[in-house]
């Protein structure tokens, strides 16, 4: 398999998230705030991944692909649409049955085909397998065993990532079982730390632990370090929000900015959540709804609070 990495000098920067919209729409009327300079050029103009539901598919991604190839950067999707999504929780959704989900992922497969990219499959599908009856369990291996092997075969200059959760609350003990069940071992790697706020440095030794789990010494991981900078929330208040700490909790930061890494399994640290984009009506955005933008998240973002 190539390395979709060294095929493009860089990440792809969307230019339709809902953040450059905001900006664009601030700029119309007049307003050029600080708030929005730092929405624009700490968060919008930083290589994101394209988050891609049950919807029609074809279009998004042959203007994306379209897109990178022009300015030779690498894109990043995340597939998410895998049925009863999130365990039915905020972000609910995904296709109704199996057959289905195949078909959307066959087709997902094909559109990119033989173009460089990045996909990271259905995070937190593996972390949620414990609430999950047997049927659904066997149904979900199903679904991420065949997007595996649809990718190996149609989009062989893809590097595909299964869910591998975020590194603090997911033993690798428990999700290396899980991982080897979803075909790991045709994929690239899997995904740490999506949507969530621990260290490089907690990411990486629970890598490390769940490769040497795996038995795989050419399994690789990436990071999310899009809302890291400044580490998971206090211990303090995790308790006074046991569950809830993980939506919008105060005084997260902005990470490392996406870039390839490729030493030690350590393939890349990417962007995967959207920053300014709200976990639900929690934390510092109590009125708000899962994934709406939010120019004050954003802006809390950049500035740690």
């Amino acid at each position: 398999m190539a390395n979709p990495y060294q095929m493009r000098e860089g990440f792809y920067v969307l230019t339709d998230t809902q953040a450059h919209r905001w900006c664009k729409t601030e700029f119309h009327a007049g307003r050029t705030t600080s708030e929005r300079w730092v929405v624009w050029d700490k968060i919008a103009a930083v290589p994101q991944a394209r988050w891609v539901g049950p919807a029609p598919i074809e279009p998004q991604i042959d203007e994306i692909l379209d897109a990178a190839g022009e300015t030779n950067t690498l894109p990043v999707f995340v597939a998410y649409a895998i049925p009863f999504r999130d365990a039915g929780g905020g972000s609910s959704g995904g296709f109704r049955d199996v057959r289905s989900y195949q078909a959307w992922a066959k087709s997902f497969a094909r559109l990119v085909g033989v173009a460089p990219a990045v996909v990271i499959l259905e995070p937190d599908t593996l972390i949620h397998m414990p609430g999950l009856n047997a049927e659904q369990r066997k149904n979900r291996l199903a679904c991420l065993a065949y997007a595996v092997q649809a990718f190996k075969q149609y989009a062989p200059n893809t590097y595909v990532y299964l869910d591998g959760g975020d590194g603090r609350y997911n033993s690798p003990e428990s999700l290396a079982p899980w991982l080897l069940q979803a075909g790991v071992a045709d994929a690239r790697g899997f995904a740490v730390n999506v949507s969530n706020y621990n260290t490089n440095g907690m990411c990486q030794d629970f890598a490390t632990e769940l490769r040497d789990l795996l038995g795989l010494p050419d399994v690789g991981y990436v990071i999310d370090t899009s809302r890291n900078g400044n580490g998971p929330p206090p211990d303090s208040y995790i308790r006074a929000n046991p569950s809830t700490w993980w939506g919008n909790p105060p005084g997260r930061r902005l990470g490392d900015r996406p870039q390839y890494v490729g030493a030690n399994g350590f393939d890349a640290k990417l962007w995967v959540k959207l920053p300014g984009e709200s976990d639900g009506p929690y934390g510092v955005a109590p009125h708000s709804a899962s994934s709406e933008f939010l120019p004050r998240v954003a802006h809390g973002l950049y500035y740690g609070r």
